[in-house]
């Protein structure tokens, strides 16, 4: 069974204080959700910060067919290689992604607009606003 992850970073002032949320759904119920601050970030850093955790928590349980979301685009292309990454602060992060992959039997990357990953927004403000 598929499992959804929503993941999205938010970073004030870019970098600033940043946070990261994360909903986990399966048919369409929450069954576990990431909000936490993660220090002085940029935006990027925020939504690959997310997106690791999110993965990190499906590989720990022994998620392994994943459909993952992210409003991020930059993201989301350079995952799928689409982007080179060219920021050396991101490069880190994507090889870490790239490494965590190969624990999924299926794992796809779909990039998705704000006011469809509002969950995962609210999750990374409620860290960052607490």
């Amino acid at each position: 069974m598929k499992h959804q992850v929503f993941c999205d970073g938010a970073s004030r002032s870019n970098p600033g204080d940043a946070s990261i949320g994360v909903s986990i759904s399966l048919d369409g119920k929450e069954i576990h959700t990431i909000s936490r601050e993660i220090g002085i970030a940029t935006n990027n850093e925020a939504e690959y910060q997310a997106l690791i955790d999110g993965l990190n928590y499906c590989i720990e349980n022994s998620i392994n067919e994943v459909d993952v979301f992210l409003d991020s685009e930059l993201v989301i292309e350079q995952v799928k290689k689409n982007y080179k990454v060219k920021a050396h602060n991101l490069k880190e992060y994507n090889s870490q992604v790239e490494n965590m992959i190969k624990e999924f039997k299926y794992i796809e990357f779909k990039h998705v607009y704000r006011e469809d990953n509002k969950r995962a927004d609210q999750l990374a403000n409620i860290a960052l606003d607490s």
